[in-house]
Protein backbone atom coordinates (compact mmCIF):
# COMPACT_ATOMS: atom_id res chain seq x y z
CA UNK A 1 0.00 0.00 0.00
CA UNK A 2 2.66 2.40 0.76
CA UNK A 3 4.34 2.00 -2.44
CA UNK A 4 0.72 2.65 -4.47
CA UNK A 5 0.13 5.75 -2.26
CA UNK A 6 3.35 7.24 -3.47
CA UNK A 7 3.09 6.05 -6.62
CA UNK A 8 -0.53 7.79 -6.60
CA UNK A 9 0.98 11.00 -5.09
CA UNK A 10 3.90 11.38 -7.89
CA UNK A 11 1.01 11.29 -10.17
CA UNK A 12 -1.06 13.76 -8.75
CA UNK A 13 2.15 15.98 -7.98
CA UNK A 14 1.26 16.27 -4.41
CA UNK A 15 3.29 18.14 -2.06
CA UNK A 16 2.43 15.53 0.91
CA UNK A 17 1.56 11.98 1.54
CA UNK A 18 1.33 10.88 5.51
CA UNK A 19 1.40 7.07 5.47
CA UNK A 20 -0.25 5.95 8.66
CA UNK A 21 1.45 2.92 10.28
CA UNK A 22 -1.15 2.58 13.28
CA UNK A 23 -1.35 0.09 15.71
CA UNK A 24 1.98 -1.00 15.82
CA UNK A 25 2.76 -2.75 19.34
CA UNK A 26 6.50 -2.72 20.15
CA UNK A 27 6.24 -6.20 21.51
CA UNK A 28 5.08 -7.53 18.07
CA UNK A 29 8.10 -8.61 16.17
CA UNK A 30 6.08 -9.54 12.52
CA UNK A 31 4.47 -6.08 12.96
CA UNK A 32 7.88 -4.51 13.36
CA UNK A 33 9.59 -6.15 10.75
CA UNK A 34 6.97 -4.96 8.65
CA UNK A 35 7.18 -1.13 9.85
CA UNK A 36 10.88 -1.93 8.57
CA UNK A 37 9.58 -3.22 5.43
CA UNK A 38 7.31 -0.17 4.68
CA UNK A 39 10.53 2.25 5.49
CA UNK A 40 12.53 0.05 2.59
CA UNK A 41 9.76 0.53 0.25
CA UNK A 42 9.27 4.32 0.47
CA UNK A 43 13.20 4.65 0.61
CA UNK A 44 13.50 2.20 -2.99
CA UNK A 45 10.89 4.40 -4.53
CA UNK A 46 12.03 7.84 -2.96
CA UNK A 47 15.44 7.40 -2.20
CA UNK A 48 15.24 10.68 0.35
CA UNK A 49 12.32 9.54 1.88
CA UNK A 50 10.50 8.82 4.37
CA UNK A 51 11.32 13.08 5.00
CA UNK A 52 9.80 12.73 8.11
CA UNK A 53 8.81 9.91 10.85
CA UNK A 54 6.72 10.59 13.51
CA UNK A 55 6.57 8.36 16.33
CA UNK A 56 3.28 9.25 17.92
CA UNK A 57 2.95 8.06 21.93
CA UNK A 58 0.20 7.18 24.04
CA UNK A 59 1.04 9.67 27.00
CA UNK A 60 -1.07 7.72 29.76
CA UNK A 61 1.32 4.49 29.78
CA UNK A 62 4.15 6.42 31.44
CA UNK A 63 7.75 5.00 31.45
CA UNK A 64 6.89 2.26 29.50
CA UNK A 65 6.97 4.63 26.73
CA UNK A 66 10.49 4.92 27.10
CA UNK A 67 10.85 1.25 25.88
CA UNK A 68 8.37 1.31 23.01
CA UNK A 69 10.13 4.59 21.66
CA UNK A 70 13.42 2.97 21.50
CA UNK A 71 12.14 -0.44 20.26
CA UNK A 72 10.35 1.59 17.11
CA UNK A 73 14.19 3.58 17.09
CA UNK A 74 15.86 0.39 16.29
CA UNK A 75 13.21 -0.77 13.63
CA UNK A 76 13.00 2.93 12.18
CA UNK A 77 15.07 5.92 12.23
CA UNK A 78 12.60 8.68 14.13
CA UNK A 79 12.65 12.51 13.30
CA UNK A 80 10.61 13.47 16.30
CA UNK A 81 7.65 12.59 18.62
CA UNK A 82 3.85 12.94 19.14
CA UNK A 83 2.38 12.53 22.73
CA UNK A 84 -1.04 12.12 23.00
CA UNK A 85 -3.76 12.03 25.31
CA UNK A 86 -1.66 14.54 27.74
CA UNK A 87 -5.29 15.97 28.81
CA UNK A 88 -6.20 13.15 30.65
CA UNK A 89 -2.84 11.94 32.67
CA UNK A 90 -0.69 13.42 35.42
CA UNK A 91 2.43 11.69 33.07
CA UNK A 92 3.65 14.46 31.28
CA UNK A 93 6.92 13.80 32.41
CA UNK A 94 7.06 11.01 30.17
CA UNK A 95 7.39 13.77 27.16
CA UNK A 96 10.83 14.73 28.31
CA UNK A 97 12.28 11.08 29.63
CA UNK A 98 11.37 10.07 26.17
CA UNK A 99 12.97 12.81 24.68
CA UNK A 100 15.83 11.78 26.70
CA UNK A 101 16.24 8.54 25.28
CA UNK A 102 15.76 9.07 22.09
CA UNK A 103 17.61 12.64 21.57
CA UNK A 104 14.52 13.62 19.02
CA UNK A 105 12.68 16.51 19.41
CA UNK A 106 9.19 17.03 20.54
CA UNK A 107 7.25 18.19 17.86
CA UNK A 108 3.27 18.24 19.46
CA UNK A 109 1.54 17.31 21.60
CA UNK A 110 -2.17 16.19 21.66
CA UNK A 111 -4.10 17.46 24.73
CA UNK A 112 -7.76 16.27 23.60
CA UNK A 113 -9.70 14.54 20.81
CA UNK A 114 -10.42 16.99 18.05
CA UNK A 115 -7.90 18.25 15.34
CA UNK A 116 -7.29 21.50 17.22
CA UNK A 117 -5.77 19.71 19.78
CA UNK A 118 -2.90 18.61 18.25
CA UNK A 119 -0.81 21.74 19.51
CA UNK A 120 2.72 22.28 18.29
CA UNK A 121 5.56 21.68 21.47
CA UNK A 122 6.34 24.60 23.29
CA UNK A 123 9.27 23.15 25.29
CA UNK A 124 8.66 26.46 28.08
CA UNK A 125 5.22 26.23 28.02
CA UNK A 126 5.59 22.63 28.90
CA UNK A 127 7.83 23.18 31.59
CA UNK A 128 5.35 26.01 33.13
CA UNK A 129 2.31 23.63 32.90
CA UNK A 130 3.82 20.21 33.75
CA UNK A 131 5.41 22.26 37.33
CA UNK A 132 2.04 24.31 37.47
CA UNK A 133 3.71 27.32 37.43
CA UNK A 134 1.59 30.45 35.83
Amino acid sequence: MAFDAIEAAIARRADFLIIDTAGRLHTSEGLMTELKKVARVIAKRLPDAPHETLLVLDGTIGQNAVQQAKMFTAAVPITGLVVTKLDGTARGGVVVAVHEALDVPVKYLGVGETGDDLVQFDAAEFAQELLGEE
